[in-house]
């Protein structure tokens, strides 16, 4: 259960659609949710993403690692 920071909703973050997107900021890539009151995107606590792949869960910087280790 998690609560918005704006408008005080209370809502199940497992029935709201995580946000998939991948911006120039690195993207969040599932980590946030939107609140279906008000659409204020909020970060998902690491205990609660449970469907997120190991790869999702890992910080920018070791993606960015793992990326350019490949690489070579």
């Amino acid at each position: 259960m998690m609560q918005c920071m704006l408008c005080g909703c209370k809502f199940d973050e497992t029935k709201v659609k995580p946000c998939g997107c991948n911006c120039a900021f690195g993207g969040c890539n599932g980590e946030n949710v939107r609140c279906p009151n008000c659409g204020h995107d909020m970060h998902i606590p690491k205990e609660l993403r449970k469907d997120l792949t190991e790869d999702q869960q890992k910080s920018l910087l070791t993606r960015i690692i793992n990326s350019l280790k490949s690489e070579n």
